[in-house]
């Protein structure tokens, strides 16, 4: 069998290549979202020229069998300059970050094996300090080559997600999963709500414009939400944001963004953002009309409306809550699965230096008794 060849294109190439991809990405299992024909496109756009990525194209016989991005970028962290390699739409500025989860190596998947080697060979013939894989999951094809380069630390982080297909065979109901605590909540948050503004509904944008409308409303409580916990939230970054204005104008008529707000009478409780594929919806950003009674749960009836609304649509098959393990998260999910936040780590000089200091500061802290927060997953704010 012909051996898988390594070529290495210009981002700029990248709408010759696209309808490729996206062959790529839709028979490769490990697909999602975050690696879609439009995702790849707008961050493109939004960050291409500042971030450079090379474009990896796996080739066997002529035929293309795998693809991804390499980001590269040097990095000064306590002032040694770490030059670090990102897989696919990742390596922005934190502060601009998209988040990337679901993260794969696109690969056709009786090829799987050989584009994960030969991606590994490309990288062993490269320069660099830390090779990153950020949100991937744990049976990845790349991840056990990876585990060749160099040393690996892992951060893990636990995905709760509603099984809707197994609920609709199972209970029917979604009140029948959850405990009397967290009906309690939602019960009495929803009665809360209606005797003070209205009946409760939930709409789900069915134009562009109308998914727009949401957004506004959404990121308008999200920075509210955020700037009173002394933080800034994501959508203060216009990159962020008009990466995602960007991503809606171009998927929504592709049914694979959705955007829905509950509302009690004319007022908004929450808006969900979320993307769909393979009938998962992959729930990312949201924004709530959070206030000083403690009975009223924005978040939790939002989620919880959601999940009955997606319920009554078989096509749907998971409501996947991404990367987390928030209270509401653990009280609405009825399974689990693991993401994965990889770190590969040659024996480079800067590297060496950088764990040496990092021990120092480990050995400095537990002395001392101060706590650290190195080397964390950048999930989702």
């Amino acid at each position: 069998m012909p051996k898988v060849s390594v070529q290495k294109l210009n981002w700029h190439q990248w709408p010759e290549f696209a309808p490729t991809w996206e062959r790529i990405h839709q028979l490769c299992q490990d697909a999602s979202s975050f690696l879609s024909r439009e995702w790849v496109d707008c961050w493109l756009a939004t960050f291409g020229a500042e971030l450079n990525p090379d474009l990896l194209v796996f080739v066997r016989a002529d035929e293309v069998v795998g693809c991804c991005l390499l980001v590269w970028r040097t990095q000064w962290v306590r002032g040694i300059p770490l030059r670090r390699v990102y897989l696919n739409c990742a390596g922005e500025d934190e502060a601009d970050s998209t988040c990337i989860e679901y993260n794969s190596l696109l690969a056709i998947p009786d090829d799987a094996e050989q584009v994960a080697e030969a991606l590994g060979e490309f990288l062993r013939s490269r320069r660099w300090d830390e090779l990153l894989l950020q949100g991937v999951t744990g049976g990845a094809a790349f991840c056990s080559v990876a585990g060749t380069l160099g040393s690996v630390e892992t951060s893990i982080s636990p995905s709760h997600y509603v099984d809707l297909y197994q609920l609709r065979k199972d209970a029917g109901e979604f009140d029948k999963v959850l405990s009397s605590n967290t009906r309690g909540q939602v019960r009495r948050s929803r009665r809360l709500y209606e005797q003070t503004l209205g009946l409760c509904s939930i709409h789900s944008a069915m134009t562009c414009g109308e998914a727009m409308e949401i957004l506004d409303r959404l990121s308008a409580l999200h920075q509210i939400t955020w700037r009173n916990r002394g933080r800034r939230g994501v959508f203060a970054s216009p990159k962020f944001s008009g990466f995602h204005r960007r991503l809606i104008e171009s998927a929504f008529d592709r049914h694979t963004v959705l955007l829905l707000e509950l509302c009690a009478g004319t007022e908004t409780v929450g808006a969900i953002y979320s993307f769909l594929f393979r009938g998962r919806i992959y729930f990312y950003q949201s924004g709530f009309r959070y206030t000083s009674d403690g009975r009223l749960k924005p978040g939790l009836l939002t989620h919880y409306s959601a999940i009955c609304h997606y319920l009554e649509q078989p096509e749907m098959k998971e409501y996947d809550f991404l990367a987390g393990d928030s209270q509401y998260q653990r009280s609405l999910g009825t399974a689990t699965r693991s993401l994965q936040w990889i770190i590969v780590r040659r024996p480079t000089v800067p590297s060496l230096l950088f764990r040496g200091l990092r021990k120092v500061k480990r050995t400095y802290e537990g002395t001392f008794g101060k706590g650290t927060r190195e080397d964390q997953p950048n999930v989702r704010d």
